[in-house]
């Protein structure tokens, strides 16, 4: 547990303490939306009775933000969250009192003062593992290395203004293609933030549809967060 003091700010005319929570999303918490996990973290904040800040105006809420969300499905290894208390306690025990709160598969790992802000944020590793029937692993294997080593590798993309032809292959910042037992695992570096941000789910489906042929998805995982430096988002 990282024993760093919190951020002092002032907020009001009086201070809070701002902290970054770094937490591991696993199990059956993948399937906890990220609407579902602002509000199990909101009720988690509740029941530990840590002196939480309530933001100004209104309607006072839990000041609670999230650099990054997890997509629904994924499991996450160092996933974050930004509070702030209204007391300066020791970052161990207000980790302890959240933990003993937190729904199964949700694991406080660290709390610390902010460091980057969202948008330092530009890029991800991401880990995959998936199949497709009538392929064996090393059929798999094959079709997906000469996929991905095409010049261009064009999908349709959802956006807020509709659909959107795009070009994934400059996105593949890193793919390591690995044969397994059931089928391939992939270990992928891809655009994150709020610049450009590409789903590693959205690369596979486009390879399903290029074979006629549906992924069967065993496990995606988010490693790390990576900010414009290389260097890890904390």
């Amino acid at each position: 547990m990282n024993a760093k003091e919190p951020k002092i700010i002032i907020v009001g005319g009086k201070p809070v303490y701002d902290i970054r929570a770094f937490y591991r999303k696993e199990g059956r918490a993948k399937y906890i939306s990220h609407l579902d996990l602002y509000r199990t973290v909101q009720r988690a904040f509740q029941r530990s009775k840590l002196p939480i800040w309530f933001t100004l105006g209104f309607n006072p809420h839990i000041y609670l933000t999230y650099a990054l969300p997890l997509a629904l499905g994924y499991e996450g290894v160092r996933e974050s969250f930004d509070f702030r208390l209204t007391e300066d306690l020791p970052l161990e025990e207000a980790a302890a009192r959240l933990n003993a709160a937190m729904p199964e598969g949700i694991v406080i790992t660290e709390l610390a003062p902010p460091v980057h802000k969202a948008d330092d944020i530009e890029k991800a590793d991401y880990t995959l593992e998936f199949s497709m029937k009538e392929l064996s692993p090393e059929e798999l294997e094959k079709a997906f290395t000469d996929y991905i080593s095409q010049p261009a590798i064009e999908t349709q993309k959802h956006t807020k203004k509709g659909p959107k032809t795009i070009d994934l292959k400059p996105s593949l910042l890193r793919c390591e293609v690995e044969k397994t037992d059931r089928g391939i695992l992939l270990s992928l570096t891809l655009p994150a933030g709020i610049h450009e941000n590409i789903n590693p789910t959205l690369l596979i489906d486009a390879f399903g549809k290029a074979v006629e042929k549906e992924p069967d998805y065993h496990a995606i995982r988010r490693d790390r967060i990576l900010c414009s430096d290389g260097t890890e988002f904390c």
